[in-house]
């Protein structure tokens, strides 16, 4: 599978404290000197669109929190080539912030939102419960601005908001945004368990018996997500079952970590430092132009299914970029 989507976390901070991302216990943020600088990150994806990469996925953290983003956008969408930037966000600032965000040119934002409770969001954001509201503002004002197709990205929780699939429908109804379940991943330390996780499999049942067969949605996208129209509710759902179904064969992707580490796979460990090369005395584009090629051909050979088999991975999620 060619490689034509690059996933880049900006930073590894971020304003929630997510119990799966970010697990209880002593935070070790990555010191600012070793964050990839914004020219750093548009250097890296001007090489990787020599390589056929289109698009562009901006996380964190919470890639909000990082100042002058706004810039990088810009210099992201001046990259011949690069024909989509996107941005990951849990939607805190995205009020303030989406008029100048689609100014600059950022194309369309995924909203991290995986509860519709402000007690329950309270909980497992660790933010307080105004804060969904805040959330749910900004999503509105992403439709308005443009910034479209706006999609939420919902993890599935057995015990915490398996009871909210059919409200995610209605949402999904009622506003125009497609909500993606995402079974929960083993990144992040002890929050993930066999007794938390819910297969893609319970929810198409679910479905399927309240509303009837699902429709299938055709996409031009590649990508783990299959899209499908929930009976004549005008709900539109995605699925993206990362543990149940290993989709490695179709993997277009790959990511670059706020400290420059180039990551082949989510769940697999191995990585390339790019930072290192961008950083050396002896830099040239054509010695970064050779080790991504290097890495793009190690990237046939990893495969994040024993890693999945083996429940996890060393990297916690705020610190991988998703």
């Amino acid at each position: 599978m060619a490689i034509s989507y690059l996933r880049v976390s900006v930073t590894d901070r971020c304003n929630f404290r997510c119990r799966y991302c970010m697990p209880e216990g002593k935070k070790e943020f990555i010191p600012h000197p070793e964050i990839l600088r914004y020219e750093e990150i548009a250097e890296i994806v001007w090489v990787f669109s020599q390589f056929g990469v289109k698009s562009i996925r901006l996380t964190g953290g919470e890639p909000l929190v990082r100042k002058g983003l706004e810039s990088l956008i810009y210099q992201l969408k001046e990259i011949d080539g690069i024909r989509e930037v996107s941005l990951t966000t849990n939607g805190f600032f995205l009020g303030e912030k989406a008029e100048v965000l689609k100014e600059v040119g950022l194309n369309r934002v995924n909203v991290s939102l995986d509860t519709l409770n402000p007690e329950k969001f309270s909980y497992i954001t660790k933010a307080d419960e105004g804060a969904l509201y805040r959330v749910l503002k900004g999503i509105e004002k992403a439709k308005e601005t443009g910034l479209n197709p706006v999609k939420l990205n919902t993890v599935l929780i057995k015990g915490f908001n398996d009871n909210e699939i059919e409200e995610f429908v209605r949402f999904s109804a009622d506003f125009g945004i497609e909500v993606r379940f995402i079974e929960l991943m083993p990144v992040g330390g002890q929050f993930f368990s066999r007794e938390n996780f819910i297969p893609i499999s319970y929810v198409k049942e679910f479905l399927e018996e309240k509303f009837g067969r699902l429709e299938p949605v055709k996409t031009v996208k590649m990508g783990p997500a299959k899209s499908f129209r929930v009976g004549d509710t005008g709900a539109v759902v995605g699925f993206i079952p990362s543990v149940s179904q290993h989709f490695c064969s179709e993997c277009n992707r790959v990511r670059l970590t706020s400290n420059g580490k180039l990551r082949l796979c989510l769940m697999s460990d191995r990585e390339i430092d790019l930072k290192s090369v961008l950083r050396s005395p002896a830099y040239s584009r054509e010695l970064l132009r050779k080790t991504i090629a290097g890495a793009l051909l190690l990237k046939r050979n990893v495969d994040g299914i024993e890693a999945l088999e083996s429940l996890g991975c060393s990297r916690k999620m705020f610190t991988i970029g998703g």
